[in-house]
């Protein structure tokens, strides 16, 4: 019986195994990463002023405010946003809070809120002429009372007092974007406020968490 020698096949195999890997690797797509890779990025910017329709104290209120930042690749803002309230809130438990310690009040006191920070936002569907992006603004702020007084001092009768706090917050949203032009996107959609408690007296110590709903206008390079 004539023996099959197996050895010129076998070395032929091993030779082979390493081209043929590498045959493979090169056809193999390359590893996608966050930020980069094989392809250009592209980069722009742009701002943006905002008005929404929020609750404060039970009481119907505006902010307005701005936003804007670096948006990376079409899909991803890095920038700023902030917001302020417009609308003359009042509060009558305060009031009567400074009456019952001795302020004498020429009326009533107004409520005032401010805050801002950090934005991050990512954008879905950014080709689709209507398209999401999801805004989550981290930052801190400010709120308080200013109320005018009378004080036995016959050269300052008319006094500017408040009662303040700094606050943290964190708001994540979702808006509808409408790609208007290119150079123009018009967003609606709505937030929660969600802050640190108030310690203010005579308020709530949740008085600032609430909805937001409005509109934001961008301006820029997408």
């Amino acid at each position: 019986m004539q023996r099959t020698n197996y050895l010129p096949l076998i070395a032929a195999l091993l030779i082979g195994l390493p081209f043929s890997a590498s045959a493979q690797r090169a056809e193999e797509p390359a590893m996608r990463t966050l930020i980069g890779g094989d392809q250009e990025m592209s980069h722009g910017g742009w701002g943006a002023p905002s008005i929404h329709y929020t609750r404060v104290l039970d009481q119907d209120a505006l902010l307005v405010g701005a936003r804007g930042g670096w948006i990376i690749n079409h899909r991803f803002t890095l920038g700023l946003a902030g917001h302020g309230l417009v609308t003359d809130v009042s509060n009558t438990d305060y009031d009567r809070y400074l009456v019952d310690n001795g302020t004498v009040l020429r009326n009533r006191s107004r409520f005032f809120m401010g805050y801002g920070g950090l934005l991050l936002e990512p954008v879905i569907a950014y080709r689709s002429p209507i398209h999401i992006s999801l805004p989550i603004l981290i930052g801190a702020g400010g709120c308080g009372y200013g109320y005018n007084s009378d004080w036995p001092h016959e050269f300052d009768p008319y006094t500017w007092q408040d009662d303040a706090q700094a606050f943290f917050v964190v708001e994540p949203g979702i808006e509808m974007e409408m790609n208007i032009i290119p150079l123009v996107r018009v967003g609606v959609g709505a937030s929660y406020r969600y802050t640190s408690d108030v310690t203010l007296p005579a308020t709530a110590k949740d008085a600032l968490h609430g909805f937001n709903a409005g509109v934001t206008i961008k301006v820029g390079c997408f």
